[in-house]
């Protein structure tokens, strides 16, 4: 089978098609035909050697999948050659891969296999920070920064799905901010401009936002995110795309407000089912419905490096998926 390996750390260009020998069934696991893989920032970090989880070479890239399972191994239960599969797991961007049940999520009718391929990783980020980490209420304000990217595209629209009374949203340019405005965002701010604070202010009568998704990084951001928070706001932060992963702030300046911060990292709570299953299903749902809409930008599976250029240059909108 074909796959996308990389030998070496580096740029995009260490992103290469190798020929592979098909991955073989063994006894808890499946086999599933990959129809579409998802490209997320992660995969950018690990190709660079700088995300939580190093290569081990020579390494196939990338993390979520959806297609369908063609073998089943020894133990397995509850799954069937033939079902459509959203997949959470290593090895993604291939022809096939390999993934233990508690890695499969149901694929719904009515959803093709690159919408589904755009859920597990970034559909569960959005829906966790919200409501498992943001405790979002319907009612309460969100600020979604980043929300042309995979992640703040889901993120506007499920907080508006959910029941927010306001979602705003900051973005890099005027076209992605007139996209984030188009998915349903009350407004949409520069997030290069340190006046979004200000911004943001304004647009809630001086009281500021109940819940705040932080993936830009570095102090500034952090100080700019605490202003513009209201009593008892809650910053869930999930990345940092600056780079500047040592931001500071002083604690006891979360006490005026009874603000609090809070990290999210998506992979150790796979191994929480009655939290993932749920969450991706109402996601998957909304989708189908109509009520969330998924932006998908298709490259085929040998252009791995220029859908991570295209990522790294920040000129993607929405998700990249990976095509075999």
């Amino acid at each position: 089978m074909r796959a996308i390996r990389f030998h070496s750390v580096g740029g995009p260009e260490v992103l290469q098609l190798d020929e592979v020998d098909d991955p073989a069934v063994s006894a808890g696991k499946v086999v599933v035909r990959v129809r579409a893989a998802g490209v997320n920032f992660a995969d950018t970090r690990f190709r660079l050697g700088q995300y939580f989880v190093r290569p081990s070479f020579p390494q196939v890239a990338g993390m979520e999948a959806a297609g369908e399972v063609e073998a089943v191994g020894d133990g397995v239960e509850g799954v069937s050659v033939g079902d459509r599969v959203m997949v959470l797991g290593a090895n993604a961007y291939a022809e096939k891969m390999v993934a233990r049940p508690s890695q499969l999520f149901a694929m719904p009718a009515g959803l093709d296999f690159a919408q589904a391929a755009a859920l597990p990783v970034q559909g569960l980020t959005a829906h966790h920070c919200l409501s498992l980490m943001g405790r979002m209420s319907a009612g309460e304000t969100v600020l979604v920064h980043a929300a042309a990217g995979g992640v703040g595209v889901l993120a506007v629209q499920l907080a508006r799905a959910l029941g927010a009374s306001k979602v705003f949203g900051t973005a890099s340019s005027d076209e992605k901010r007139a996209m984030v405005r188009a998915l349903g965002a009350d407004d949409a701010f520069d997030y290069g401009n340190g006046d979004y604070a200000t911004r943001v202010r304004e647009a809630t009568s001086g009281r500021g936002v109940d819940v705040l998704l932080e993936m830009l990084g570095g102090t500034e951001a952090y100080k700019r995110n605490l202003a513009c928070m209201a009593s008892m706001g809650r910053m869930i932060v999930y990345g940092a795309a600056s780079g500047d992963t040592r931001g500071t702030f002083e604690p006891i300046g979360l006490m005026p407000k009874n603000l609090t911060v809070a990290g999210y990292y998506l992979t150790p709570l796979l191994e929480r089912p009655e939290l993932c299953r749920p969450a991706l299903a109402e996601v998957a749902r909304l989708v189908v419905e109509g009520r969330v809409r998924v932006a998908v930008e298709r490259f085929a599976l040998k252009d791995a490096a220029e859908a991570h250029r295209r990522m790294e240059s920040r000129g993607s909108v929405g998700k990249l998926v990976l095509v075999p």
